[in-house]
């Protein structure tokens, strides 16, 4: 302004040296018309900054997570969500919670943000999200420009024509491929026409699908399309605003350039660019003033810019996040509450709109736990709000929780509101009814039905008695059997206990050891033959032995094997014990079956024979392991022609054995080396007893 003053105080020299009284009069002219412009500007510039104060902006230090703010709005409960480049952005008066992919979004690049009551339509570069209180439902698709929700359908502008949104996708519409092939910026519906800005032209549909008037009103780089009443307003991208009015085109030019959209505000018309600020027009569309970095913002760099349901003005920028204007003339109404979730015994119930169910949910008995979540939502008056439930006219007192868990409810009819107020303004109340049933012990039929039950029972009883006497009498049968079959048993083991072909072997080893005059190779003989009897003889009328009587026995009789057998062969027992053997009680004879199988059938067709006989204590359990090196369990079996003596003591022994451990513990395997049988390993165990 002073450089003006300047230029016009020398212009005014200049003419005064021509002709003095002209030039005193021009110049004083000239500087009454530099001084009323310098009034006018320095007024404007007092208004503007009236107009826009106070100003706030929310940046990352007030915790928002982008400077990159593309488009804005309000739901129904009164949450603003912001779509930026780093997911979506509640703000709810207080702080700022982000929705990411983490969250389900389809996308964190989100380009546009449109709200139908409390359910967002949430446009990304990869498809389309729509959030409601269960959570995302994410379509993949072309980048979304644009969202119009009308007669319950939706509609997308991508950058590849329109897209109808189904149930569980995308459906692309086919109208025009000068449509179909551009970008779609901008989809208005004004009551009778749709219009339709591209990148290319503006279009006037009748319908969207399957269109009967399809009309190309314009060539040019449309932005954004707003309807004023009769009027049609669209903008360039560089040439302007375009007026239709009555089939008639018009066109303004503005001083703006890079239009990316307009907006009403305060009965102003908001022309946003994306490099020049904001350039507001009156209602008359003549230029009032801008708001830029020179006068108000700090950048030019404008996205968005709307209002909230309290006239209060935001505005969003590429980089340096969203500025608010609060409202000059703010308005007192009644807040607005409404349901954001109902739990039923934690669940979210996911099959109703909450906020606009009117019958009555109806609940089984167990399901008498009930939880409401409600809210209000006042940017200006968040710290103030306070609420109340009421359940059948029972109310509860004014608080700050905007909850409730009603639990352990009785059957009946429900009816429940819930209310918030800011100072003495309240919410009309939101109401849910339902209903929980009567539980099934307390019904007449179950009753009747018990009634019957019992007398069936008790006729039951009766006969169950009769049964169970009967089942005793079975029982004391079957156990005089089990006895009867374990004496068998045990008959049977006393009469195997030594094969009796082994003991005529032995007194003919002993005739011929006193023919030949071996009278100490005889004694040694006749000495342990009596040794094994009288053990054999005496631990068959015992229940049960100690295990270093079991092994004395068994080294006798092995050695006794060894001098009657016409083939050398070596044995071995090797006892691993944390108890003393003489401690130590088994059943006597229920080791010797095994090992006269091992000498008779395993090793007597081989050379260098050999029997290994393992005791070990392990988890109370007594393990016994019987190993040779002969030619194998089952090639024995084939060659056995003689007597069946051995392979009834087997027999009868395992029977012993499983009767004595009630578990699967008897194994015969044979062990093979290089798909070569090397001999067999038989191994049980039996519960660990001993005499202390």
């Amino acid at each position: 302004m002073f450089v003006m003053m300047k230029f016009l105080n020398l212009n005014s020299t200049k003419i005064c040296s021509k002709n003095s009284f002209v030039s005193r009069t021009k110049n004083l002219l000239i500087q009454n018309f530099a001084y009323t412009i310098f009034i006018f500007f320095f007024c404007g510039l007092i208004s503007i900054s009236a107009q826009n104060q106070p100003l706030k902006t929310y940046n990352k230090n007030d915790g928002l997570p982008s400077l990159h703010i593309k488009d804005g709005v309000q739901d129904r409960t009164g949450y603003l969500w912001l779509a930026s480049d780093k997911g979506l952005i509640q703000y709810n008066g207080n702080s700022f919670i982000t929705y990411t992919t983490q969250n389900g979004l389809i996308s964190n690049n989100i380009n546009v943000v449109k709200a139908n009551n409390n359910t967002l339509f949430i446009g990304t570069d990869k498809g389309l999200s729509i959030k409601n209180h269960n959570g995302f439902n994410n379509f993949e698709g072309n980048n979304v420009n644009c969202v119009l929700t009308i007669n319950n359908h939706t509609f997308l502008g991508t950058d590849k024509g329109i897209v109808r949104v189904r149930e569980d996708y995308l459906s692309p519409l086919r109208t025009n491929f000068q449509i179909d092939l551009n970008k779609v910026n901008d989809i208005k519906f004004d009551g009778k026409f749709y219009w339709i800005a591209t990148n290319k032209s503006l279009w006037r549909l009748d319908k969207l699908i399957n269109p009967e008037v399809l009309d190309r009103i314009d060539v040019n780089n449309y932005t954004s399309i707003l309807i004023d009443s009769k009027t049609i307003v669209a903008t360039t991208y560089n040439n302007g605003l375009k007026f239709i009015t009555n089939d008639e085109i018009e066109t303004q030019t503005i001083t703006s350039q890079n239009i990316k959209g307009i907006n009403k505000i305060n009965n102003q018309f908001w022309i946003i660019s994306e490099d020049e600020g904001i350039e507001v027009l009156d209602a008359n569309f003549n230029f009032e003033r801008t708001i830029n970095k020179y006068n108000t913002l700090t950048t030019n760099k404008i996205s968005t810019a709307f209002q909230d349901s309290d006239k209060n003005t935001w505005i969003g920028t590429q980089d340096k996040g969203i500025y608010f204007i609060k409202s000059d003339r703010p308005t007192q109404k009644k807040p607005t509450i409404s349901f954001e979730n109902i739990e039923v015994v934690f669940k979210s119930i996911d099959s109703i709109n909450i906020n606009g169910y009117e019958k009555t949910l109806q609940l089984p008995a167990d399901k008498n736990h009930i939880s409401f979540y409600y809210k209000t939502v006042d940017i200006g008056n968040s710290n103030n709000l306070e609420y109340r439930y009421t359940l059948n006219n029972q109310a509860s007192p004014w608080s700050k929780k905007s909850s409730i868990d009603l639990a352990y409810l009785s059957p009946g009819n429900y009816t429940f509101t819930a209310q918030s107020k800011i100072g003495e303004l309240e919410s009309d109340p939101i109401e849910f009814n339902f209903f929980i049933d009567t539980p099934i012990y307390q019904k007449k039929w179950f009753i009747w039905s018990v009634i019957g039950l019992a007398s069936l029972l008790l006729g039951s009883i009766i006969w169950l008695y009769v049964r169970r006497i009967q089942a005793k009498n079975k029982a004391k049968v079957a156990k005089l059997q089990l006895e009867n079959h374990l004496l068998s048993l045990e008959q049977k083991a006393l009469q195997l206990q030594m094969n009796p072909h082994f003991i005529f072997n032995v007194l003919n080893g002993i005739k011929a050891l006193g023919n030949s005059g071996k009278s100490v190779e005889l004694n040694t003989t006749i000495s342990r033959f009596a040794t094994l009897l009288r053990g054999v003889l005496h631990n068959s009328r015992q229940e049960e032995i100690c295990l270093a009587e079991e092994i004395t026995t068994l080294k006798n009789y092995i050695e006794l094997e060894q001098q009657m057998n016409p083939k050398p062969f070596e044995y071995s027992i090797i006892t691993n014990l944390t108890l003393d053997p003489e401690e130590i009680l088994i059943p006597p004879m229920l080791i010797q079956p095994f090992v006269e199988n091992s000498i008779k059938h395993g090793i007597s067709s081989v050379e260098n024979g050999k029997v290994d006989i393992h005791f070990s204590v392990k988890n109370d359990f007594l393990h016994c392991e019987i190993v040779d090196n002969g030619i194998g369990f089952h090639q024995s079996k084939k060659i056995k022609t003689t007597s069946t003596h051995q392979s009834v003591a087997l027999k009868v022994t395992q029977e012993r054995i499983e009767s004595l451990s009630k578990k699967s513990t008897f194994h015969i395997d044979e062990i093979i080396e290089n798909k070569q049988v090397k001999g067999t390993k038989v191994a049980f165990k039996i519960p660990l007893k001993t005499d202390f």
